[in-house]
């Protein structure tokens, strides 16, 4: 029967010990917490001093003979043994080549990595000696973080070597007695919990949103980190040192500012919480500087700007991390409960690592005390965030981003080098700056982000109106077919005969420019023939639905100030309205006169208002002009160009801005426009059957019929020989599944995502949709500027945002409205 080894002492764990226990409980195979380090020793190495100078560190050291009980117990213990060997592991490479020995030295180091530790049987540390050549060794370090922070691998390699260094020359090692990390614990466990708890509660009173790094829309982890790395120049690290100087802080607190500042810019919000790992080592403590165990905490750091200067916010966090010094033991999971975020509190932690280690190596090589030399130390971690910024200080400052490439986009997360050196740089030269102020791109940059987003070309329009469009084409192919509905067609020179009558009896009407004229008519010949009249008269048309409510149109008409109301016989006729003149195209088509208006209006004459919906108080008229509607028809002629063969839907109601397209893109290239009968864009069998009937070419879709249209496409088979060329949606969010499915059953079909409000004058942007691109999409983009318009993505102080970086978008250009109507 084996002998039970003697207990020490037994003792609760620390708070973060708590944590990382449950952790690595939770998930058994995750390599969180496990710490690699890893050297080249240069020299004479005497194998057995190693040995025995590693048995004297864990004797001088509890928490190396110290295992963790947690089955069968109420509440988890460390216990610490009075003996536990530390076998150092050693391995012959020195008979490989010098490229299987480095392949051996990471394989290696990746199975001692997939080995991890069991927390309650384990030996908790591993020592491992690769031989590379009589003269140079590799050193693997392993131990789990439950034992240790990186500050105690600093005290425990000096300790170590003091040892080697004393058994070589026969002595005893010159060493001060050590406090156990049981004392440390004693003191925790008499601290104030209800206290900590009253001051994190009221430090993160109102917080309500959080502040992460921006992420990928479909978030899975890659089981990999990938690392962004960069170095502050000496000369602009001590330039921070100084600006840390005069505000009373440290250079941590600076650095914690800035970043603080840029999740700000990327979250547009004065107000940005992040994860700081703080030492966690109470200074009133006895000699606890030279304690070995963990203890270390992250703590939330909240960086709220208002109205301050970069030099003001410095100095007030640096009292905040001063008030909050006293409560740095209290535990995240507890600190997160108490917040209104919970676990979304913190997407990220920063490790400001001001350890020795580094600085212990160097001071041996430069001392010569030893028979070798220690070079190429480096120190592998993982924690169990997504993503965590490593700052280390010295002449310069080396920061380093380790990130799961399955939650942040690698590009982006390069990019937030440029932006912590802009950053850097711009409070350099001036430390007052407000933060305000302060922007995460360069002016080289910015200028570069807006040329890119906005790279394309007015088109010169043809005619500098609506109706001269039409009249253009119309003197250039009066014979061809301008428009087809249910029983019958006309050419161009018909409608342009209709409408110029009709346009002469609104003048005698006394319509002329500026004059706003609602057009109630169902999806007809009429419809067409009343709006282009009402545009060669000078005057504006309102389009008004025939399915509307009575309210609604009675609201539109008196809210527009309209003069007169064109309709169609048979219409129900709002009460509140009495100037009408009905629309008769056999008496348009049957009267001699040959009248023309010419010059009633001009390219910033109003041509049409359209009614928002409302939905976010009384509906407004917007006012737009010809020249942002021709700017914007010309651009998309330019981009989508049509031919004399192309065949348009008309199936939106001309009371939404769709419409205009529809009713005038066709113009620009003699193509013609077939009006779909009234209630048929309802019935997506109806749709299917006008499509193959007419030959159509040109169709709009609000993406929730597309979806229809498609579950009727795919019975019908429609994909097998349909003359359709291109279809548009828009007018909401259009989902990747249902751009999947268009792309599988009309392969042939081009599919475009239109943006804009109906203030930018239909469309401000396009997407052509690709599907091996945009397989992979968890949204479908709003695509770039159409010719003639410019798009900015700002932040709430107008400056503008890199790219994958949310703000909010601006629409400048051609196509912009005039106006409200009335307000």
């Amino acid at each position: 029967m084996p002998q039970q080894p003697e207990i020490q002492d037994i003792y609760p764990l620390s708070f973060m010990q708590e944590g990382m226990l449950f952790h690595s409980l939770y998930d058994e195979q995750s390599r969180a917490y496990f710490e690699q380090a890893s050297f080249t020793i240069n020299g004479q190495l005497d194998l057995n001093r190693f040995q025995k100078s590693m048995d004297a560190v864990f004797d001088r050291y509890e928490i190396f003979r110290t295992t963790f009980i947690y089955k069968n117990v109420a509440k988890p213990r460390q216990v610490v043994l009075k003996n536990r060997p530390c076998r150092v592991h050693f391995e012959d490479l020195s008979q490989l080549d010098e490229r299987d020995k480095e392949h051996c030295t990471e394989a290696f180091k990746e199975r001692d990595k997939s080995r991890g530790f069991d927390l309650q049987t384990d030996v908790l540390m591993r020592i491992s000696i690769l031989k590379w050549a009589p003269d140079h060794y590799v050193c693997i370090w392993s131990h789990h973080h439950i034992l240790m922070d990186g500050w105690c691998l600093g005290i425990v390699i000096k300790d170590f070597l003091c040892i080697y260094q004393a058994l070589g020359e026969g002595r005893l090692p010159d060493l001060q007695p050590v406090q156990p990390y049981g004392t440390y614990i004693k003191w925790l466990m008499q601290q104030d919990r209800e206290e900590a708890a009253e001051y994190w509660k009221k430090r993160l009173q109102h917080f309500e949103k959080a502040s992460p790094l921006p992420k990928r829309s479909n978030q899975k982890s890659a089981g990999i980190l990938e690392q962004v790395t960069f170095t502050i120049s000496e000369k602009e690290t001590s330039a921070l040192q100084k600006i840390a100087a005069a505000c009373g802080a440290t250079l941590n607190t600076v650095f914690q500012a800035l970043w603080g500042i840029l999740l700000q810019k990327i979250n547009r919000c004065d107000d940005a919480v992040f994860g700081s790992v703080v030492s966690g080592r109470p200074s009133h403590l006895e000699d606890v500087e030279n304690m070995v165990g963990l203890f270390i905490n992250t703590i939330p750091i909240r960086v709220q700007t208002e109205s301050h200067s970069f030099s003001g916010l410095v100095s007030r966090m640096q009292k905040d991390m001063a008030d909050a010094e006293a409560y740095s033991y209290y535990p995240l999971y507890d600190i997160q409960a108490l917040s209104t975020l919970k676990q979304e509190l913190i997407d990220h932690i920063i490790v400001f690592e001001n350890v020795p280690t580094q600085q212990e190596i160097e001071g041996l090589n430069q001392a010569r005390s030893f028979d070798f030399s220690v070079e190429n130390f480096a120190m592998t971690e993982e924690t169990n965030y997504g993503c965590s910024v490593k700052v280390i200080p010295g002449r310069t400052l080396y920061v380093r981003i380790n990130f799961d490439p399955g939650f942040y986009e690698p590009g982006i997360m390069a990019e937030i080098k440029d932006y912590v050196e802009h950053m850097i740089s711009t409070v350099i030269s001036d430390p007052t700056l407000p933060v305000s102020k302060m922007t995460l791109l360069d002016g080289s940059k910015t200028r570069n982000m807006i040329s890119e987003c906005n790279h394309t070309e007015s088109a010169f329009p043809a005619a500098p109106t609506l109706h001269g469009l039409f009249e253009r084409q119309a003197a250039l192919t009066p014979e061809r077919p301008a428009i087809r509905f249910a029983g019958g067609s006309l050419t161009y020179a018909e409608l342009d005969m209709c409408a110029s009558r009709l346009a002469v009896r609104l003048a005698a009407h006394g319509i002329t420019k500026e004059s706003i004229v609602g057009v109630l008519c169902e999806r007809s010949p009429e419809m067409l023939t009343a709006v282009l009249a009402v545009l060669k008269a000078g005057g504006a048309y309102l389009p008004l639905d025939p399915t509307y409510p009575q309210e609604r149109l009675s609201y539109m008409l008196k809210d527009s100030g309209a003069a007169l109301m064109l309709t169609q016989p048979g219409l129900s006729l709002p009460d509140v309205f009495r100037e009408t003149l009905a629309v008769d195209l056999t008496a348009l088509a049957s009267e001699e006169t040959e009248q023309r208006l010419f010059n009633r209006a001009d390219s910033g004459s109003l041509a049409y208002v359209i009614y928002t919906s409302g939905s976010t108080g009384r509906p407004k008229g917007v006012a737009v002009e010809h020249r942002q509607a021709v700017s914007f028809l010309t651009g998309m002629q330019r981009q989508f160009p049509l031919q004399e063969d192309d065949i348009i839907m008309v199936k939106t109601s001309f009371s939404f801005d769709a419409s205009v397209w529809q009713l005038f893109w066709w113009t620009l290239s003699g193509a013609s426009a077939y009006l779909l009968p009234p209630g048929w864009e309802k019935d997506p069998a109806l749709i299917v059957k006008a499509i193959q009937q007419e030959g159509i070419t040109t169709a709009h879709f609000i993406p929730a019929m597309l979806n229809s249209f498609l579950d009727h496409a795919e019975i019908d088979a429609l994909g097998g020989g349909t003359s359709l060329k291109r279809v548009f949606a828009g007018g909401e969010p259009l989902a990747p599944q249902t751009a999947a499915r268009f792309a599988s059953l009309l392969p042939g079909v081009t599919l475009i995502h239109g943006y804009g409000p109906t203030e930018a004058t239909v469309d401000a942007a396009f997407y052509v949709l690709d599907s091996e691109r945009d397989r992979d999409r968890l949204r479908i983009p709003i695509g770039k500027p159409v010719p003639g318009a410019r798009l900015y993505v700002l932040d709430p102080n107008l400056a503008v945002q890199p790219a994958g970086v949310a703000g909010e978008l601006y629409i400048a250009g051609g196509g912009l409205a005039r106006g409200y109507l009335n307000r």
